[in-house]
């Protein structure tokens, strides 16, 4: 597998040259419940669909886990069924280590690894759920350059911080410690952050990141996150690669809501996430898959997230093909040049992205429906998507007065039209 770099856009990131889209699904307990025979068949699956990466946890997210029987454990554990920070547990680091190089070297997937999830560190909300995790500065720091010695040859892309805020400063010097320390002893590595919901990244930790991560999540309240969130991001100069990197996940619980949330509305973050600018890549998750479930396990989260599927079950969800879909047309019309551009929808329903020399135009409809768009595209071909069927659409374009309009096409569900100017 080639090595990533960022490209001089800040728009995309590169692989042997040409756009490589993080489409990254997400599997967070790999390191510590994984079977070696279930992650390839894992990977197997993954890599026919499309992904090109996967998110996993350095060590377990300890308020959101399944607790089971014969768990790998980072560090050895006291009397008391707790981690002893000073004591890291090399068998664990090994298998860490052994699943990367089966990810890269076998499979071509690259690890997005989360270092230290925000349980970890002192002052923060995971910290209050579970005090008892918070890390002693050395044994921080131990751990940290034992991620880089283990992993960093290997090249993962590593999230330094996981689902925080970053509003505690002495969590904030620890992350900025660690970034130092994984720069120095993991040259290769990109190196990005898991943000929680409604974040604004400090400038401290932002500007000696590559790229970005932003995250709508799971909670009812904060959907319109997906599309909201990005432009902070796009603000920020230089410009550097953002993905959404956990748009709620597939059959997860409604948080602050009733049911699950749906294939349809998982698509529907994606899409609204790419068009409102982040066209570096996207997340995906299934629920029972990036915690492993399986029988026997006891998921601590159930209260608010539900019932986790038994991870195979989880696997062939099929919102995973929705996003083979978007992974190819990322690539196929080169979508990281896409920037938002809801003045040619004049509608908030319809979100509407463009290339800033308007030679790439792209419109997600959530349903059926007319559009007016405020600019004359007789000079672009058109294609769509009827995006629940994964089947290509032709539009129905009319251009008069200056101005297109999109007749209405007869689907049951969302689509996607994609408009480029002809040579």
């Amino acid at each position: 597998m080639p090595r990533l770099t960022v490209d001089p856009s800040g728009t995309h990131l590169l692989a042997d040259g040409e756009f490589f889209p993080l489409v990254a699904d997400t599997a967070w307990s790999t390191f510590a419940d994984a079977s070696e025979a279930d992650w390839r068949t894992y990977l197997a699956t993954r890599r026919r669909q499309g992904f090109t990466a996967v998110q996993v946890a350095a060590i377990p997210i300890l308020h959101d886990r399944d607790e089971r029987p014969g768990a790998r454990e980072p560090f050895v554990l006291d009397a008391a069924g707790r981690h002893d920070f000073s004591r890291l547990d090399e068998g664990y680091f090994r298998t860490a280590r052994a699943y990367t190089r089966i990810a890269r070297e076998e499979f071509g997937l690259l690890l997005v690894v989360g270092v230290l999830w925000n349980n970890y560190l002192p002052g923060t909300w995971g910290a209050a759920r579970t005090p008892h995790a918070v890390m002693p500065d050395a044994a921080r720091r131990a751990y940290v350059a034992k991620v880089a010695e283990s992993l960093g040859d290997l090249e993962p892309i590593f999230a330094v911080g996981g689902d925080d805020h970053y509003t505690a400063p002495a969590a904030n010097a620890a992350y900025r410690e660690a970034i130092d320390l994984l720069r120095a002893n993991a040259p290769h590595c990109l190196l990005t952050t898991h943000s929680a919901p409604n974040t604004t990244l400090p400038d401290e930790i932002a500007e000696h990141l590559d790229l970005f991560f932003h995250q709508s999540g799971h909670n009812v309240e904060n959907q319109e996150l997906a599309w909201r969130q990005p432009a902070q991001y796009l603000a920020r100069t230089p410009r550097k690669p953002l993905v959404a990197s956990e748009p709620p996940y597939e059959q997860h619980g409604k948080v602050n809501g009733h049911g699950r949330w749906s294939r349809e509305e998982v698509r529907r973050a994606n899409w609204t996430s790419v068009l409102a600018g982040a066209t570096a890549g996207i997340g995906y998750g299934a629920h029972g898959m990036w915690m492993w479930h399986g029988p026997g396990a006891e998921f601590q989260a159930r209260e608010l997230s539900l019932e986790p599927y038994p991870w195979p079950v989880a696997l062939a969800f099929p919102g995973a093909l929705d996003i083979s879909l978007l992974a190819r047309l990322l690539v196929d019309h080169r979508m990281h040049r896409l920037l938002p551009a809801q003045d040619l929808a004049e509608d908030e329903t319809v979100r509407a992205a463009a290339s800033p020399d308007r030679d790439l135009v792209a419109i997600y409809l959530p349903y059926a429906r007319e559009i007016a768009l405020t600019t004359d595209l007789a000079g672009h071909r058109f294609t769509g998507w009827d995006l629940a069927e994964r089947a290509p659409l032709t539009p129905d374009a009319v251009h008069t007065g200056g101005r297109t309009l999109l007749r209405q096409l007869p689907t049951a569900g969302d689509q996607l039209v994609i408009a480029e100017r002809r040579a």
